[in-house]
């Protein structure tokens, strides 16, 4: 299956405390240029994070009252001594 990416230029003025920022980004390696921070900030702002849950078909709700679960299950068996302490 192949995919084709279409990928326009576009040219924007930023100012110089958001150039420092997004250049101190790049040189910290968080990114490996400018297209590349200014595209992540576009898009977590204006379309928002992607759920790192939703390939599996949950939610975050979901996924704390299931934590919750283990840990209240994790406390009961140390308080029982069914846990050996490393």
């Amino acid at each position: 299956m192949a995919y084709c990416v279409l990928m326009v230029a576009k040219h924007i003025t930023i100012t110089d405390p958001v150039a420092e920022l997004i250049q101190a980004e790049i040189q910290a390696g968080r990114y490996k240029d400018v297209s590349a921070a200014l595209n992540d900030a576009a898009w977590h702002y204006f379309i928002g994070s992607p759920s790192p849950f939703s390939e599996y078909g949950v939610t975050a709700k979901e996924v704390e009252a299931s934590a919750k679960k283990d840990i209240a299950a994790i406390q009961a068996d140390r308080k029982a001594g069914k846990l050996i302490p490393l």
